[in-house]
């Protein structure tokens, strides 16, 4: 198993409330591990999605970029 991202460091996004994206340098450099390499994966199962879940986001996953939509008011 590979090392753990530390999604507390995107939490100030997630709580903002408003769609954002992350490039893959970016979550790479703000989690400290790289995007995981399956896109379903990425999508509905990581830690990552799980963890914008509980803010009400879901992920889009596009090459090299993370998109975080906000799915409730």
């Amino acid at each position: 198993m590979g090392r753990r991202p530390k999604l507390d460091k995107i939490d100030e996004f997630l709580k903002a409330g408003k769609n954002f994206e992350l490039s893959r340098e970016q979550y790479l450099r703000t989690t400290g591990v790289d995007i995981p390499q399956n896109k379903n994966y990425t999508k509905k199962g990581s830690a990552v999605s799980k963890h914008a879940e509980q803010y009400g986001y879901k992920i889009d996953v596009i090459p090299e970029k993370l998109i975080f939509i906000r799915c409730r008011g």
